[in-house]
């Protein structure tokens, strides 16, 4: 196997084009599975490849290879997809093979098989984790490649989730290992600080975690005497033989026995600037909200070097669309290597950075960090995103997913914005929402340069659905004009228990 260490990932418009080959027969993800008498783990999708791609459900399978930490098979499941809405307990899973099994750490892989032909090996399915009543949710991350992939060494480094050190809570990561054991026998967590600089350093012995076989490091048990901050972050070096290493990390709330989750992003050490002459804009970083919800928008450090602009639109919750202001936010050597923070206003509901210049990175990870509302709270939501750049494939169909009952509202935001134009045109779609024996359509209209936010919960049809137990639902948003982003989050205004992701 070729090990090269100063590999680093391709552009973004490679990447692109390697999506439109249909070469993939499997896409997969691996999860951390924690299991006890109040932890689950929901697996939860959309049949989109029927949907979108018109694969015959019967050409389509779903495998769980639960694995414990030491990376033994503990049970290989299979199971028929249904048409539209899907969800898997693996506690139940688990229950089928060994029903003496309570307390269970490990992980699961989970494998979509075709007889046809797909071009992307990551499926889009969401994991959902509970500890009793408080969730959290993240799709697809890392995976172990497909045969047909090359299966080079290479390193990158983890990073750039929002770390919380309060009281009982410590920031964490889940690291698996595929069939290839790892050439390195270390992997090197770094502690650092918001302005880019290492507070600590620790390489950890690896050569005792088998193929197949995972461990969760949690942030405060490596770096026992610091001083730790939450504008601190965490970077974890680790190898790509097998697999494809993007992790599950977050914070572990240690009383209420909760993984509160998102995912890793690697740290780009190589420049790729974006070069697009057409529109206003070269990439642009949305943030959105309602009014149950706080905001603020993180935009991680950088390698890239030079100086670009980005001017700054909003809409206010009575505007009709989004209006640039007199505020323009300076990216330049002083500002990109250190973590730089947004937020959104009460009276704001979306805020729309649009950068300008040529030297315009093709990705500056964010992380839009939601809480509730006037709750008094330890709960949030990390969604981890990138810039959107000028040439991001625009989407017709868009979808997700969200749950109804035990007190949570589910809102679903569609943003129309691009780089285009300061003002898009106006679209419209139907939006269908699924869950088990159950389908309702909404007809939808989205102003141009403005925000939907469309709460499922206030839907008297979906009402029904508060009765049943742990009731999780997928939507499926499709557009007359494509360019619009989503996402979805439910939350609970009693507590501020708070889980959701961006759309699919």
């Amino acid at each position: 196997m070729k090990i090269n260490k100063n590999k680093s990932f391709g552009t973004l418009l490679e990447g692109f084009k390697s999506t439109t080959v249909k070469k993939h027969y499997v896409s997969s993800a691996i999860f951390p599975v924690i299991i006890s008498n109040q932890n689950d783990l929901n697996i939860v999708f959309l049949n989109y490849w029927k949907r979108k791609n018109k694969i015959d459900e019967k050409n389509l399978r779903i495998y769980t290879k639960i694995y414990d930490t030491e990376g033994n098979l503990v049970c290989h499941h299979g199971e028929k997809i249904s048409k539209l809405h899907n969800q898997l307990s693996i506690k139940q899973v688990l229950k089928k093979y060994n029903n003496r099994i309570i307390d269970f750490v490990g992980s699961v892989n989970v494998e979509i098989l075709s007889l046809e032909t797909i071009s992307y090996p990551f499926p889009a399915i969401t994991a959902i984790y509970n500890s009793k009543n408080i969730y959290s949710a993240i799709h697809s991350a890392g995976r172990l490649k497909n045969n047909v992939e090359p299966q080079e060494v290479m390193y990158t480094e983890e990073s750039y989730w929002t770390c919380k050190f309060e009281k009982s809570i410590t920031p964490f990561f889940h690291y698996f290992v595929g069939n290839q054991t790892p050439y390195e026998k270390y992997i090197t967590v770094k502690l650092i600080d918001k302005n880019n600089k290492i507070k600590n350093k620790k390489k950890i012995l690896i050569n005792n975690i088998n193929p197949f076989g995972s461990k969760i490091f949690y942030i405060k048990e490596l770096f026992k005497k610091n001083n730790f901050s939450n504008s601190d972050f965490v970077s974890v070096k680790v190898e790509h033989n097998s697999i494809f290493p993007r992790m599950i990390v977050g914070n572990y709330h240690k009383k209420k026995k909760f993984y509160e989750v998102t995912h890793s992003s690697p740290i780009m050490k190589k420049n790729h600037y974006i070069k697009n002459g057409k529109f206003p804009y070269m990439s642009r970083i949305p943030l959105s909200k309602n009014k149950d919800l706080n905001l603020q928008l993180k935009i991680f450090p950088t390698f890239s070097k030079g100086n670009f602009e980005g001017d700054i639109y909003v809409k206010k919750i009575n505007d009709n669309n989004l209006k640039k202001t007199n505020e323009i936010f300076n990216f330049s050597k002083k500002t990109l290597p250190k973590l730089n923070t947004f937020d959104l206003n009460e009276d704001e509901e979306l805020k729309s950075i649009k950068l300008k210049g040529n030297n315009v990175p093709e990705r500056l990870y964010t992380c839009n960090f939601y809480t509730v509302k006037n709750v008094k709270s330890q709960y949030s939501l990390d969604i981890a995103e990138t810039s959107f750049a000028s040439y991001f494939p625009k989407k017709f169909t868009h979808w997700g997913h969200g749950y109804i009952g035990e007190g949570f509202d589910t809102v679903i935001m569609v943003i129309n914005d691009d780089c285009e134009n300061v003002s898009p045109i106006q679209t419209q779609g139907t939006l269908n929402i699924y869950s088990k024996n159950f389908h309702e359509k909404v007809k939808v209209k989205i102003k141009g340069g403005s925000l939907l936010s469309l709460n499922l919960s206030k839907i008297k049809e979906l009402k029904k659905l508060r009765q049943k137990n742990r009731q999780f639902i997928s939507w499926e948003l499709k557009l007359k004009t494509p360019g619009c982003e989503t996402r979805w989050i439910s939350y609970r205004k009693k507590d501020g228990s708070i889980f959701g992701d961006h759309g699919f």
